[in-house]
């Protein structure tokens, strides 16, 4: 569960071209490419894409599997084995994580053509944040009030401990140079304010992840992962 919504303000519908080979998992930070369709928001070099919102559905090549929630009990990947994985090719060479929509591959904007973009404000959770920087050695923090910015194309090694390598688009704490940007210079655009420091989200499944207080009627839980509490402001 890449994202848990607790209030937005507006979910807009925006043109994405479905068969594009990079992967966007819903709770990354998105923008618009020059022909108007979303894509990954990158807060770095001349290349930049300035953030207009966060992803509410996912994008999947077909290739490679969803974003794994790092620590989360509930999920397995396909890609070191077959538990929890929809087997969909000879030998099993193709597996998928069955999170997702099956009939379209795990592609949610396959049919549509549309991907619904979260802006204007909010507060959600989401696992889609770096925890090292692009130095691959400082330690991101998240301490409440954090400023909050869109992480940028990062090689194996400098990006989060669950990829090996980002393809941006995720919340940092790192303020990227944006080359032209809104505020006139190269400066960071601010997409969000951090609200509470990654923790176990719990499912509401009984289990041992999490808490006994995590949960509104008390008990403990499995956790869908380690996920961000972010205010929105873009």
């Amino acid at each position: 569960m890449a994202i848990q919504e607790v209030y937005h303000v507006v979910a807009s519908r925006l043109p994405i071209d479905p068969s594009v080979a990079t992967d966007i998992p819903q709770g990354r930070l998105v923008g618009l490419t020059t022909t108007g369709n979303v894509t990954l928001a990158n807060g770095t070099g001349s290349n930049s894409i300035w953030a207009i919102g966060l992803a509410g559905d996912s994008r999947s090549s077909g290739v490679t599997s969803f974003t794994l929630e790092s620590g989360s009990a509930l999920s397995q990947a396909p890609k070191t084995t077959l538990t929890g994985a929809l087997v969909m090719g000879a030998f099993g060479t193709q597996r998928r994580f069955t999170q997702n929509r099956v009939a379209d591959n795990y592609n949610e904007v396959l049919a549509s053509g549309m991907m619904t973009v979260y802006h204007s404000g909010g507060e959600f959770w989401t696992s889609e944040y770096e925890t090292v920087r692009s130095n691959a050695s400082t330690v991101c923090a998240y301490t409440p009030g954090t400023l909050l910015y869109a992480s940028g194309v990062e090689a194996a090694g400098g990006g989060s401990t669950a990829d090996a390598a980002s393809t941006g688009g995720k919340f940092t704490d790192e303020a990227g140079a944006i080359v032209n940007g809104l505020s006139g210079g190269n400066t960071g655009q601010v997409v969000g304010v951090a609200l509470a420091g990654p923790l176990a989200y719990p499912s509401g499944v009984p289990g041992t992840d999490t808490p006994f207080s995590t949960l509104p009627e008390g008990g403990n839980s499995l956790s869908w992962g380690q996920m961000l509490h972010v205010k929105l402001c873009i």
